[in-house]
């Protein structure tokens, strides 16, 4: 009790506290935390890299999202653009048409004064609006448009396996190499235009794929009515083999997939390099010693050090392949006949409803409701494609 009143006394006057044993005891003051020097390197490179990013974000934001939000909006009114239209119109009249579509005629095209509040009647009529085959198979039009769409990406494993097995020869020590890899990235370099026209030259009635095969089929004629009995020189009675629109369809189409295989796969065999370039040496070497054979080696060493870019082609490729439509349409031109629903695809099919060309009048309601269904679609084939992914991680 005295050696504690002690130190409370020696406190009070100023001297240091002591413990029992009559030595001082320090006391613990708390530092003042030390305000780090500003980095102005570092301060000066990051406003550098936001304002180059300033545009980007920019151009995103506003070409972008607001172009998403705006077409989402638009896709539940009944706006029409009729002769020439300014954007004060379409800011004045865009309330007034929200939530209130007007019914359609015979025609297809709005009656005008027919307020029918149906704020899902561009959708409904994406789902049924019908085309019937000359044989009389009665398909939905956008179904049309998606089957050719997806045909199309049929092109996306077969460019996989042949630029993998490229890259995987040009990764090799051999003279030349950067020789081949420029080749065959020349026709990514090329125009889209330049490229369609010289597929246009080739497989044309006298070109030089028919030369080589001693055929004269019409590979770029929709409207040629080729049907698969005149090719096999059959006499079939089924609906199928005397239907144009399924023979010419395949014909048609398959020079799509060769050309878009083609044009792609310099840019793919490229990432793969790369890709390869980052295959851990050690492991292979390690598998040598154990005896591996080279395909055991590109199986259990190779491949799973390169799947990050096999997803990145996988996800790209998809997306970019639901958005086809610079080439059915530079190859075989907008066919607003029955002849243009064996190539043409969803794309074509936005731009038809937006135009509406068989019509007269501009409604790009329709339009922006053909653009959300395939939101839609390429939003829940990049979710799966994750989801895959997520699966195998774990």
């Amino acid at each position: 009790m005295e050696e504690i009143l002690s130190t409370d006394v020696a406190e009070a006057e100023g001297f240091p506290a002591q413990d029992a044993e009559g030595v001082a005891v320090e006391e613990v003051v708390p530092k003042k935390k030390e305000r780090k020097p500003i980095n102005q390197q570092k301060l000066q490179d990051n406003l550098w890299g936001w304002i180059f990013c300033i545009p980007l974000l920019v151009g995103t934001i506003w070409f972008v999202y607001s172009a998403f939000i705006m077409a989402l909006m638009l896709s539940f009114t009944n706006f029409e653009m009729v002769g020439a239209v300014t954007l004060g119109d379409v800011l004045a009249n865009l309330g007034e048409y929200v939530y209130k579509p007007q019914s359609l005629g015979p025609d297809g095209l709005p009656i005008p004064g027919s307020g029918v509040a149906d704020p899902l009647i561009w959708y409904k009529r994406v789902f049924q609006t019908t085309f019937t085959t000359p044989s009389g198979f009665e398909l939905n039009e956008m179904g049309i448009y998606l089957f050719n769409t997806v045909f199309y990406m049929i092109g996306i494993p077969i460019g996989m396996i042949l630029s993998m097995f490229f890259a995987v020869c040009m990764s090799r020590d051999i003279k030349g190499g950067n020789v081949f890899r420029v080749l065959y990235y020349i026709p990514c370099v090329a125009s889209t235009i330049s490229v369609v026209y010289t597929f246009k030259i080739m497989f044309n009635t006298s070109g030089v794929i028919n030369q080589l095969f001693g055929s004269n089929l019409e590979w770029l004629n929709p409207a040629s009515g080729m049907t698969w009995n005149k090719v096999t020189g059959g006499q079939s009675t089924s609906a199928f083999m005397a239907d144009p629109f399924w023979c010419q369809g395949f014909i048609s189409k398959l020079v799509i997939v060769i050309m878009s295989v083609w044009k792609g796969l310099g840019g793919t065999i490229i990432l793969y390099v790369a890709g390869l370039s980052g295959v851990n040496a050690a492991t292979k070497e390690a598998a040598e010693i154990d005896g591996a054979n080279g395909w055991q080696i590109f199986w259990k060493v190779t491949m799973p050090d390169l799947y990050p870019t096999i997803f990145y082609n996988i996800v790209t490729s998809v997306i970019g392949g639901m958005q086809v439509y610079m080439e059915p349409v530079l190859l075989f031109g907008e066919n607003y006949n029955t002849s243009g629903y064996v190539s043409l695809v969803y794309i074509y099919g936005l731009n038809k409803e937006a135009r509406n060309v068989t019509g007269g009048n501009k409604n790009p309601s329709a339009g922006a409701a053909y653009g959300m269904i395939l939101a839609i679609f390429i939003f829940v084939l990049t979710l799966f494609q994750f989801w895959l992914d997520s699966r195998k991680k774990d």
